[in-house]
């Protein structure tokens, strides 16, 4: 018996041995993933990646590749938190880690919505129905337009709902636009569904939140709210602006579907493949949901996207393609999807450059090539400056920005002027100036440059330059007089402040 024993033991040690080898070597073995038919060297893409984030002033970075709906990588770069030595250098401050959570901003919507579609799917909820028919509103019953708006109105965002409460009007939520009319981003209108799934369930957002979605996909880096305990609770990422600093991080005791969902690129990557493999949802609200339903009306989002019931959708070249958006103070997320090829990626980023570097993500990975539009995007001149605001500071910024001025590809269109101009405008008024200068010449005729001239004007306490601006622009488009004359009103009287202080300074002096 003795022997038996021994000769067993000694057998499951061996095949410990084997399998612990075994995992070991496929770990050693990955030096490569594959996604869309390209075969990407591990190595060579994280030297890539990390380079990257740093040019673009982007603190960290966690990104998931999805390709025939399977993770294939899954990696995170820089840091959860920067912060500045005495003398003003960056100091990276703890190493994201594939459990560091990110704010998922408005993927957290995704989630949502996959509780939802099994739900339509169980026949709880029907999308059609007007959402009051389950629920009165109480912060729209002043309004009865409310009652057209439907849980496919909700999640296309068409229902009309402000994008939350108070952008508007400071005393009430508002409906801005007729329900079910045009393309009006809303994450109140989630709210307010959330709340219906919670009377028809009788449970709370995080009870079936963990019930439909977390539990049966196996996401344990996902949480409704923030984890209060645990190692989770201590492992996260701090929200970064343009100039790296990082700002106090929201642990939200209380649940926000639309915005404030915690995770990582991983947990997300398998929530996005979850809505395509045929084991979670039926095909008629995967269909539903890319927009094969042609008999529904959606809103259109731009020339290449309509937004369909949860993502934006492109039906173009044959095939569908995917993709959802996050922007939190500090933190950018992007998911992107292709159904035909199965192929996309997911990545969170904890600085508010985070979206300047979604392009070329895409490039090196999926390279689809229906990729939604954005300016700014790495590499570019303007991305250089705020990175050497960042490493140097002020003055070689400036004298950078000086040399690239008159390059045309510093610039593409009068939005990059407007929001490059007013990124730099607390912290470097006098390269908004500069930046406005070159609005002004290439756009002569618009009044935006010099309205962007005349506040940096203010900024640096040239009063008389920004009235002459403000007087600018009133002359090219008389629309918005009011408001530059109260600009200007401003200007006169710092000017008399300033020269009433003058003229006490003076007469305390000869006393």
């Amino acid at each position: 018996m003795k022997n038996f024993n021994l000769k067993f033991l000694s057998f499951s040690i061996i095949i410990l041995l084997l399998a612990f080898s075994q995992e070991v070597n496929a770990q050693v073995a990955q030096t490569t993933f594959k996604v869309n038919g390209r075969t990407i060297k591990i190595k060579d893409f994280n030297e890539q990646i990390e380079k990257i984030i740093d040019s673009a002033s982007t603190p960290g970075l966690s990104l998931a590749i999805i390709d025939q709906n399977k993770v294939v990588f899954y990696n995170t770069y820089g840091y959860k938190e920067i912060k500045r030595s005495a003398d003003g250098k960056i100091q990276g401050n703890g190493n994201i880690d594939k459990g560091t959570l990110f704010e998922a901003c408005s993927l957290s919507k995704s989630f949502f919505l996959f509780a939802v579609e099994r739900l339509v799917d169980k026949g709880v909820l029907n999308l059609d129905t007007p959402l009051y028919h389950y629920l009165k509103y109480s912060k729209l019953d002043y309004d009865e337009r409310y009652k057209k708006i439907t849980g496919r109105m909700v999640l296309s965002h068409s229902s009309g709902m402000e994008n939350w409460e108070n952008q508007n009007n400071p005393d009430k939520l508002e409906i801005i636009s007729e329900p079910g009319e045009k393309f009006n981003y809303s994450g109140e209108g989630y709210v307010y569904l959330s709340k219906v799934v919670e009377k028809l369930l009788g449970k709370s957002t995080e009870s079936y939140m963990k019930e439909l979605v977390l539990e049966p996909l196996n996401l344990k880096q996902t949480f409704i709210t923030f984890p209060k305990n645990g190692a989770a609770a201590s492992n996260y990422a701090f929200g970064h602006n343009f100039f790296m600093e990082s700002a106090s991080k929201n642990k939200n005791e209380s649940p926000n579907i639309a915005a404030l969902i915690n995770t990582t690129a991983n947990d997300y990557a398998q929530l996005f493949i979850s809505f395509f493999n045929n084991k979670f949802l039926s095909k008629e609200r995967v269909d539903d949901i890319t927009g094969v339903d042609t008999t529904k009306h959606y809103p259109v989002m731009d020339e290449h996207y309509y937004w369909g019931p949860g993502f934006a959708v492109n039906n173009e070249a044959g095939d569908t393609l995917l993709f959802q958006g996050g922007d939190n103070r500090g933190f950018k997320g992007w998911s992107f999807y292709s159904r035909r090829r199965k192929s996309g990626y997911v990545m969170f980023t904890n600085g508010d450059s985070g979206y300047r570097i979604v392009q070329v993500v895409n490039a090196l990975t999926t390279a689809h090539h229906h990729i939604y539009d954005f300016s700014d995007q790495y590499p570019n001149p303007m991305i250089e400056v705020l990175h050497r605001y960042n490493k140097q500071g002020y003055i070689p910024a400036l004298n950078y920005f000086k040399t690239i001025a008159s390059r045309k590809d510093s610039f593409t269109s009068k939005d990059d002027f407007d929001e490059w101009g007013y990124i730099f405008m607390d912290k470097g008024p006098e390269l908004s100036a500069a930046i406005a200068e070159v609005y002004e010449s290439r756009y002569p005729a618009s009044q935006d440059g010099f309205v962007l001239h005349g506040n940096a004007m203010m900024k640096l306490q040239r009063f008389k330059e920004a009235i002459i601006d403000f007087n600018t622009a009133i002359k090219l488009d008389n629309n918005s007089r009011t408001q530059f004359e109260n600009l200007i009103a401003q200007c006169n009287e710092q000017i008399k402040k300033n020269s009433e202080e003058k003229s006490v300074q003076n007469i305390s002096k000869k006393q």
